[in-house]
């Protein structure tokens, strides 16, 4: 019976270790789930870790996503050119193949996301879409 309890107590911990694997590397949607994710990596070992961390990776790791899927695999890398101002898409060859900027009217990637996390989805998805010929 005891290797019964030491095994259920091994799965529920394996589980709650996979639910935290996707906390720390999921990419937040809008602003609820910045919060969420930043909550979680305070409470588990990160407390440094701030708001403007959380929407630089999301950014970061967003239009990386977005290429990923949309070319159907990794050829594609992203790098900040500028930190929060402007991303750089280069090729496998490291050969620069364009830029993502925020919208017109915002001067940084995490003004654009705090103020409409749709609009800023649909901006990033547009140009990477115009980056890759797939208008």
């Amino acid at each position: 019976m005891l290797d019964f309890i030491e095994k259920i107590f091994a799965i529920i911990n394996f589980i709650s270790q996979l639910g935290g694997k996707k906390m720390f590397n999921m990419i937040p949607n809008d602003m609820g789930e910045v919060a969420q994710k930043l909550a979680y990596l305070q409470s588990h070992g990160k407390p440094e870790t701030t708001e403007n961390d959380i929407l630089l990776e999301t950014v970061k790791g967003g239009v990386q996503e977005m290429l990923d899927e949309a070319l159907e695999g990794p050829y594609y890398n992203v790098r900040w050119r500028s930190e929060d101002k402007s991303l750089v898409i280069t090729g496998s060859l490291k050969e620069e193949i364009g830029t993502v900027i925020p919208r017109a009217d915002f001067s940084t990637f995490s003004e654009d996301f705090k103020n409409n996390e749709i609009l800023f989805w649909r901006n990033a998805g547009k140009q990477i879409a115009t980056l890759i010929h797939q208008e």
